[in-house]
């Protein structure tokens, strides 16, 4: 009876590791399913920025560089690599106080799929978002600063945090879907108004946010130092009687 059992706990041990193999092995071919050039292209903060700018528009990078209070240098740099990993294209050269300035936009190497995203590792992921949502604050900062957020008084900003069930979560993700889908319409319609001389366009931002958010925000979490080494907070010294 014992020699049976053992027999039994051998095969399927050995079930399970071929099982393990075969995973690892998907995961190492489905690894190089993306572009490694889109991969690089995302790994630095600033180019994803300046991917996130250029496909939706064109863009330089003294424009680029002016808009985001960044040194020039650094913005030439990266608008250099990414047209080196195909992820934007030159449009035109725009003669500029005697010199020529080299206009840009993103091409379809620089969007992300659902599929591109997956592959991605977290800390990639991570970059991105918080790109994405640098982009997004510094738009709305310019809007304040040039006084156009309030120019309309039916523009909206509308956050809330809130409770959800996974119903109401999966709710809501139809309905944010479904919003989206119907501005994107929008702008399509827009466009053709316009190639009809029936109207005119004007820049606007649209977002929609919907994010499980953490259990219990972390208040306590310590800086770090150039070292890499954490660093205690100051805490207020109390005066001596």
């Amino acid at each position: 009876m014992g020699q049976t059992k053992g027999k039994r706990k051998g095969k399927g041990h050995q079930r399970n590791e071929q099982t393990r193999r075969a995973n690892k092995r998907a995961r190492e071919e489905t690894s190089e399913l993306i572009d490694p050039r889109l991969r690089k292209a995302l790994s630095h903060e600033l180019r994803v920025q300046i991917l996130t700018v250029a496909n939706q528009r064109e863009v330089s990078p003294s424009e680029f560089s002016e808009e985001l209070d960044v040194p020039l240098s650094n913005v030439s740099y990266h608008f250099r690599k990414l047209l080196e990993y195909d992820c934007i294209e030159l449009t035109r050269e725009v003669p500029v106080r005697g010199s020529h300035e080299h206009r840009y936009v993103g091409t379809r190497r620089g969007l992300i799929s659902d599929g591109d995203w997956k592959q991605l590792g977290k800390g990639t992921q991570a970059g991105v978002r918080i790109a994405g949502f640098q982009d997004l604050i510094n738009r709305c900062t310019q809007a304040v600063e040039g006084e156009t957020f309030d120019a309309r008084e039916d523009a909206a900003f509308y956050w809330v945090p809130m409770s959800l069930d996974e119903i109401g979560w999966k709710k809501m993700q139809a309905a944010i879907r479904r919003v989206i889908g119907e501005v994107e319409e929008f702008e399509v319609e827009s466009t053709q108004r316009v190639a009809e001389g029936e109207s005119q366009t004007f820049p606007a931002t649209f977002g929609v946010l919907g994010f499980e958010s953490p259990t219990k925000p972390n208040r306590n979490r310590r800086r770090h130092t150039k070292a890499g080494k954490t660093k205690p907070k100051r805490r207020a010294k109390t005066p001596k009687k």
